[in-house]
C-alpha cells in the first residue's frame, strides 16, 4: 500500500484518492449516484491496477462504472499502475512524469453483484481493529455500502483473513473471495488504457 511523502496517515490518503476519483467520475460518466449499491477502492502493493469502482443498478442492468490511475516517466519503460489517484492528478502536467486517470463503464453479472452483496451484509458489525496493516507489501481494500444515495457501511482491509462473518461455515469461501475481490475488478476493468 503504497503512501505519499507527507502523509500523515492511510485514511486521509484514502479520503483525497476517492474525491478525486469521484472528481473524475463525474465529470466524465453520467450516473445516478442514488442508483450506486456500493463502491470499492483498491490500492494493489505489486504492479496490478489502482481503481475506484462504483457499482450501480441502472435501467435492469448491474453497471461497474470505474476510474484507474496511470502514470509513466522516462525512467521506467513500462507504465505503472499501482500508485494513488493523488500521484496522477499531480503529474498531469509533468515535465518528465505523466499521470492520467481513465474512466469507463461496464455492465456486470447480476449474480455476481448480489454475490458481493450477501458478503457484505453477512459481515459481523464488530470487526478487529487490525484489518488495516499500512505496509507497502500490503494490498488495501476499501468497501462502502450504499442506501438511497448515502453510506450506511464502511470495510477497510489489508488482511482479509481477519475479517469476521456471521456464517461462519462460509468464512473461508467470503475470505477467499474479499482476498481476490480486487482482482476480479482488474480482470474486468483491465490494466492500464483498454
Amino acid at each position: 500500500m503504497r503512501q505519499i511523502e507527507n502523509s500523515s496517515d492511510w485514511q486521509s490518503g484514502y479520503l483525497r484518492d476517492i474525491q478525486i476519483a469521484h472528481t473524475e467520475l463525474a465529470l466524465n460518466i453520467d450516473f445516478d449516484q442514488k442508483n450506486v449499491l456500493c463502491d470499492i477502492y483498491s490500492l494493489p502493493s505489486q504492479n496490478h491496477q489502482t481503481f475506484f469502482c462504483k457499482i450501480a443498478s441502472e435501467n435492469g442492468f448491474m453497471k461497474l462504472i470505474y476510474a484507474k490511475a496511470i502514470q509513466s516517466s522516462i525512467w521506467f519503460s513500462d507504465p505503472i499502475y499501482m500508485y494513488r489517484f493523488e500521484e496522477a492528478k499531480g503529474f498531469e502536467d509533468h515535465p518528465v512524469r505523466r499521470g492520467k486517470i481513465i474512466c469507463g463503464k461496464k455492465i456486470v453479472k447480476k449474480t455476481a453483484v448480489e454475490q458481493l452483496m450477501n458478503m457484505l451484509d453477512d459481515l459481523e458489525p464488530e470487526q478487529p481493529d487490525d484489518l488495516v496493516n499500512p505496509v507497502v507489501d500490503a494490498d488495501f481494500t476499501a468497501i462502502r455500502v450504499y442506501e438511497n444515495g448515502a453510506v450506511t457501511r464502511e470495510i477497510f482491509y489489508t488482511d482479509a483473513d481477519k475479517l469476521r462473518f456471521r456464517n461462519s461455515d462460509d468464512q473461508k469461501k467470503y475470505v477467499g473471495y474479499m482476498r481476490a475481490l480486487h482482482l476480479y475488478i482488474e480482470s474486468l476493468i483491465g490494466i492500464g488504457m483498454c
